[in-house]
């Protein structure tokens, strides 16, 4: 092999050692495809081409893959150059790309190209440059962009993405989210993180549904793996099953394998493989789910982990923020085109006979559910009610404790006290600006914000009883 081959050389090396530990020629072929697909890479970072074909040549044949399968080891080949050229011309053009990480199309590693002069073009030519937005939602995601959507942990990230993956994928030509009128194709999800709480969420939804779930065109890929290596292999997969129209990354960390989540020059370089997702065949939108910066206190801080360069590369970053304990609203803080308004949620709990546990009892999963402005608003004031009673509750019962208040509000079921919503709701009034409660060693009491919102809560509670009680009388 030529002296430029040099650096290269471990990289070929550990593929040939991989190739050679596949148990049977399936499992081979779908190696080589991914060696192939590498391999191609490192000819616009420097290989000469004639070295990198007979490098992979050398290897098919090593593995036993090149007879009789001649034609199809010549194929992969040849479809892993023609995307690493395609890639590199992309690259090149995009002026958001550092100098130093450019392709190089054969010269010499991190040479940079030589600059070509820009064209001087009439309004008229300029003009005939436009190309039209092609949605797959209507004004909300476009075909062959990219997005991340941030939310905290809890903020029905996965909830809302099966909600997408669904509208798209099943067979009702009608369907809408919200005023955002959705096309039909297939959906591809990579489940990265619980791929059993999603088959939760997906057994659950189902049970719920009118149409026929069986018939969504959808395909899941549960664990982790490494994006830029399956790339031949998910080009394969959609050219033999289909064009593909969304993919789901659930979630960006658990695929991101380098060691410096904030580091510019990985995340950059990671963001810049997600987006090849959006050249695989029928020009996906790509949604990629993001675990936010920490500290976030307000939705306009949701930015997905990762530095500048990952947002860069993002044509758009959705926030998915939880305005009470049942509601979310869909947003953006970065968006290359028309804007949108927000999108509400209802976070619907979910109980069916077709999910147990493996005892036979039922086991609850949650879905998302669009909801309109009133319904928003009938939600959030629900919940303004139900913080005003607790005050109230906490007011009247110095001593109390989850359990009591919880009685106390007659929020009470078979399986007793619901004390756990009693928490949430002090937990959340006191992470509030001003405070309306604190914990004092192991117990919580209200502040003098807090107090003077309880009286004035429990005076109007004693008011509305009082007016409930005339209008009986007068019945």
């Amino acid at each position: 092999m030529a002296e430029g081959a040099r650096p290269f050389t471990e990289g070929l090396a550990s593929w040939r050692k991989i190739l050679a530990s596949m148990p049977d020629p399936p499992s081979r072929f779908t190696v080589f495809a991914n060696a192939a697909t590498d391999v191609a890479g490192y000819v616009v970072r420097g290989l000469a081409k004639a070295d990198a074909v007979d490098a992979l040549y050398e290897m098919a044949e090593a593995s036993g893959l090149t007879q009789p399968n001649q034609d199809d080891i010549q194929t992969i080949i040849s479809d892993a150059f023609r995307r690493a050229e395609e890639q590199a011309e992309y690259v090149l053009d995009d002026p958001r790309v550092d100098q130093q990480q450019r392709p190089t199309n054969g010269r010499a590693p991190h040479q940079p190209p030589a600059l070509q002069p820009p064209r001087i073009l009439t309004k008229a030519d300029f003009i005939k440059g436009f190309i039209p937005p092609d949605y797959l939602i209507e004004g909300l995601l476009q075909k062959r962009f990219i997005y991340s959507l941030t939310g905290q942990t809890g903020h029905a990230k996965t909830a809302v993405a099966l909600l997408l993956a669904r509208l798209v994928s099943c067979q009702d030509y009608n369907t809408t989210l919200g005023p955002h009128r959705v096309d039909k194709g297939r959906v591809i999800y990579f489940v990265g993180e619980n791929p059993d709480d999603v088959r939760m969420r997906v057994i659950g939804s189902d049970a719920q549904r009118n149409d026929e779930p069986q018939a969504d065109n959808i395909t899941f890929i549960p664990g982790i793996f490494n994006i830029e290596q399956m790339l031949g292999v998910l080009d394969g997969h959609i050219r033999q099953s289909g064009d593909v129209s969304l993919i789901i990354v659930d979630t960006s960390a658990a695929y991101f394998l380098g060691n410096e989540e904030l580091s510019n020059t990985q995340m950059g370089g990671y963001a810049r493989v997600l987006r090849r997702l959006t050249t695989l065949p029928g020009g996906p939108t790509v949604l990629v789910l993001c675990h936010p910066i920490k500290h976030v206190l307000e939705p306009s801080q949701l930015l997905p982990r990762g530095g500048g360069a990952y947002l860069a590369e993002m044509d758009g970053n959705f926030t998915l923020w939880r305005l009470s304990d049942t509601v979310v609203e869909l947003y953006y803080n970065k968006i290359r085109g028309p804007g949108f308004q927000p999108i509400s949620f209802r976070l619907e709990t979910i109980r069916t006979s077709k999910l147990v546990d493996r005892k036979g009892r039922q086991i609850s999963t949650v879905q998302a559910v669009p909801i309109t402005q009133r319904e928003e608003d009938a939600q959030v004031n629900q919940e303004e009610t139900d913080e005003n009673h607790v005050l109230a509750a906490m007011l009247k019962i110095t001593d109390g404790s989850f359990a009591k208040w919880a009685e106390h509000l007659g929020w009470v079921s078979d399986g007793g006290p619901n004390k756990k919503k009693v928490e949430r709701i002090i937990g959340a009034m006191s992470a509030q600006k001003p405070r309306l409660t604190r914990k004092e060693r192991r117990h919580w009491v209200l502040t003098e914000e807090g107090k003077e919102q309880a009286r004035a809560a429990a005076l109007r509670f004693e008011r509305e009883a009082l007016a409930a009680d005339q209008r009986s009388m007068e019945f």
